[in-house]
């Protein structure tokens, strides 16, 4: 039987994989319809799974998005991940943004809240370049 660290981290990287391919039902299923997101760039709570839907909305606009650099922590009931969002705008343009990502789950590996922190200078250049 995997530890609930081991459970956790196969968890994560599920999450992240089913985003990558674009599988969002797959993503959304696995956060728990009342679970909280906090980005820092907004400041301002919001579900969890309406927190997806805008970033399935962003994905939509790139050629493509890869996570690439992941390093996780894996604690009791939350990993912590940073990693480096990778994309290519349909025009042609790169854009690396580096972020971390707390996730938190409750007893039955469902995700309950996502923390997302990024340097909203390199954001904003994200926008910008789709001027």
């Amino acid at each position: 039987m995997p530890s609930q660290g081991q459970d956790l981290e196969e968890r994560t990287e599920a999450f992240f994989a089913a985003i990558t391919r674009g599988e969002w039902e797959k993503a959304t299923q696995q956060i728990h319809p009342s679970a909280s997101a906090l980005q820092n760039a907004v400041g301002q709570e919001t579900n969890a799974r309406e927190l997806l839907q805008s970033m399935q909305a962003m994905v939509g606009s790139l050629e493509s998005l890869n996570y690439e650099n992941v390093r996780r922590v894996v604690g009791a009931d939350a990993v912590v991940e940073q990693h480096d969002v990778c994309m290519v705008r349909k025009d042609g343009t790169e854009v690396r943004l580096d972020v971390c990502i707390i996730l938190r789950f409750d007893s039955e590996g469902m995700i309950i809240r996502i923390d997302e922190y990024f340097d909203s200078a390199a954001a904003a250049r994200l926008q910008a370049s789709a001027s």
